[in-house]
């Protein structure tokens, strides 16, 4: 229950745009929340090699966090190696591309140990010794040819069946977003199920159980655009300003998918690396959602939405001083106020 959308604005820029909920729990009458989207460069790989990286997982989020985390480590230990290689900073790290596929091989290595795991807790043996047809206990050699046994352990292995069993591991899907110096901003889906690791054509991506919703509004933005603009010429402010529309629609219409909107923003054109990827994920993240909602329900001039927006999102404009701009910039302040809080009429009289 998940929504995680990463789109291209140019060959330096984009964002992903993703919500907090996760599921609800109720014998503890509260709703369960996760990070969905993370940076997997770690500090020194921002600010050494210049390039920044986001993972986003939908499926389970235990695994989400697993993957992550082993992305991240990964990453840094091959940035390690190529410096000691280079006696120094290398003149030349990895692509997108080569993150993607390391993030890649992450989820293969994962989605082993935990088959592995549950092979040896339920039967005795790994995946290991199941290809080699046998396994050694007690000294003895006993061969896995039982035909129910094998039927079971294929289809733990596959998945061909769709059993409940090894959902938890199969069910998850990704994306890699990022900017490197070389290659630019580039967006990759990544797949456990189908096993796939590839390059997105389009100037967006969505995924999750929110993706019908969201799909919808990225497709119409992304038609209404001319060919230059679609292959990587979008203005970052009508991007993000139809990435928050598309997350405030999944909200509205898929369960499970709500809390208030995160964003990550990438630009390598700023001058330390450092300053290449951040986050906008705690208060701003809502008002920008409102900013947005206020805009195209009537409440303020669409100019004056994008303006705000593009000051809070992307010139760190301090919460107060947009949220104040948002008042003035309304008609009716009161009645701006109670739409937001899910009382009154859509739209200004």
């Amino acid at each position: 229950m998940t929504s995680i959308n990463a789109m291209k604005f140019d060959e330096f820029s984009g964002a992903c745009v993703f919500d907090e909920e996760r599921g609800w729990n109720d014998e503890g009458l509260k709703s369960l929340t996760v990070e969905k989207m993370k940076p997997v460069s770690w500090p020194k790989v921002v600010e050494e090699a210049g390039l920044v990286a986001v993972y986003g997982n939908t499926g389970t989020s235990t695994i989400g966090d697993e993957l992550r985390h082993g992305i991240g480590k990964r990453l840094l230990k091959e940035y390690e190696k190529a410096a000691s290689a280079a006696g120094g900073k290398p003149d030349k790290f990895l692509t997108i591309a080569d993150v993607a596929r390391l993030a890649f091989q992450t989820i293969t290595d994962l989605k082993h140990t935990h088959i592995d795991q549950e092979m040896t807790g339920r039967y005795g043996f790994s995946t290991k010794d199941f290809i080699a047809g046998a396994y050694t206990s007690g000294g003895k050699k006993i061969e896995i040819k039982e035909g129910e046994l094998v039927k079971k352990i294929d289809e733990m292995i596959t998945w061909k069946a769709r059993s409940k069993g090894p959902t938890a591991v199969f069910l998850n899907a990704g994306i890699i977003a990022g900017y490197e110096p070389r290659e630019g901003f580039r967006v990759f889906h990544l797949c456990m199920i189908e096993h796939v690791c590839e390059a997105v054509q389009e100037i967006f991506l969505a995924d999750g159980s929110g993706r019908d919703m969201t799909t919808v509004v990225f497709t119409e933005f992304a038609n209404a655009r001319k060919l230059p603009e679609r292959r990587g010429k979008i203005d970052r402010v009508e991007g993000m300003t139809t990435m928050l529309r598309a997350i405030l629609a999944a909200m509205r219409h898929d369960i499970g998918v709500s809390g208030d909107p995160n964003i990550i923003c990438m630009d390598g054109r700023k001058p330390k690396n450092a300053e290449k990827m951040w986050l906008v994920n705690d208060h701003r993240a809502k008002l920008a959602s409102e900013i947005v909602l206020a805009g195209d329900e009537g409440w303020v001039p669409r100019r004056r939405a994008g303006d705000l927006l593009e000051e809070l999102v992307f010139e760190g404009g301090e919460f107060a001083k947009v949220e104040q701009g948002l008042m003035n910039s309304a008609k009716d302040p009161k009645a701006l106020v109670r739409f937001l809080r899910g009382y009154g009429p859509g739209r200004p009289e």
